[in-house]
């Protein structure tokens, strides 16, 4: 009988001390899970650049160098190839860089772009052209 209210008191004190669940995914106290939902879409050059963030509720954000995301992550660096922040101490990546994505309009004008480059060499000049021969 008492080696069983042992173990009870033993069992009590344990899940009263705070011992998580070792079945349960330990907390992301550094939210890196949320990383990957966040984009950075450009940046607006200035005195001091700004960069645009969507985060991953799909809120547009402007941040700065030196600001603290809600996160309690914290931006090293902000420039027009991308944003680099800092998570915390003891996190795993300690650092993070999000780089820009291109957009379709992107990708668009610069086809338009080579085929009228393209289009500039297909021309047919003729001898007394300034261009030609």
């Amino acid at each position: 009988m008492t080696a069983k209210r042992l173990l009870c008191a033993g069992g009590l004190c344990l899940l009263l001390s705070g011992m998580r669940d070792p079945f349960q995914p330990p907390r992301d106290t550094c939210l890196t899970g949320q990383l990957a939902n966040w984009r950075f879409h450009g940046v607006v050059a200035g005195e001091q650049s700004i960069g645009i963030l969507r985060d991953d509720s799909g809120r547009w954000r402007r941040v700065v160098e030196g600001e603290t995301l809600p996160t309690g992550w914290r931006v090293i660096a902000v420039n027009e190839h991308g944003i680099r922040i800092t998570l915390g101490e003891r996190c795993t990546p300690a650092e993070w860089r999000w780089k820009r994505e291109g957009d379709q309009d992107e990708k668009m004008d610069s086809q338009r772009r080579v085929l009228q480059f393209a289009d500039r060499l297909r021309t047919d000049t003729k001898p007394g052209d300034a261009d030609g021969g």
